[in-house]
């Protein structure tokens, strides 16, 4: 038996490496977002983190192409890149079903309120939505948040965490993939 891994166990175990990092930053942005909810520049800065987290997958991927794969054409740039955002998205529903389950107590949904009651989220609501009743639909809204278990809320982040991971994962597998050769570059 050879001691050398498979083209598949390679890409799935760096995949399972860059998606730890990957979830790091995720899940940095998302506390800084919960943490934003109260103090605006947090939100922002948790923004940045998760962008950051873009050119950080292109950045490892790249690495794993010069220094362990050679080559790594659009397909396996893609798996990597989508197996790796993979890994990100469960770390980060992880992070928030722990925050959701056993942090949180109800501080979202006290920070939403808070928010939903100024002056200028109700007349943005007016104005988004003329001729409806804004305080029954701010009412029901945070209604159905305050209903919504730890589970259920951490599944509709899980879905839109692989969805994410999805839709980015081809744009990083573009920036990573090894460059086309020219003609006189093929041997």
């Amino acid at each position: 038996m050879s001691s050398y891994a498979t083209e598949g166990q390679q890409t799935r175990a760096y995949s399972a490496y860059y998606g730890l990092w990957i979830g790091i930053c995720w899940t940095m942005s998302f506390a800084l977002t919960v943490y934003g909810l109260t103090h605006p520049l947090a939100a922002n800065v948790g923004t940045l983190v998760g962008i950051a987290s873009l050119p950080l997958a292109v950045w490892l991927l790249r690495g794993f192409r010069d220094h362990v794969a050679g080559e790594l054409p659009l397909r396996r740039a893609w798996h990597m890149a989508w197996m790796s955002m993979l890994g990100a998205a469960l770390i980060t529903s992880l992070a928030q079903y722990i925050y959701f389950a056993h942090i949180d107590g109800g501080a979202m949904l006290r920070a939403y309120t808070d928010i939903l009651a100024q002056p200028q989220a109700q007349e943005l609501l007016r104005q988004l939505l003329p001729g409806q009743d804004t305080d029954a639909l701010t009412a029901e809204a945070l209604e159905a948040l305050a209903t919504t278990s730890a589970v259920q809320l951490t599944f509709q982040f899980l879905f839109w965490n692989v969805l994410l991971a999805t839709v980015c994962s081809l744009p990083v597998a573009l920036a990573a993939k090894s460059p086309l050769r020219k003609a006189a570059d093929k041997p």
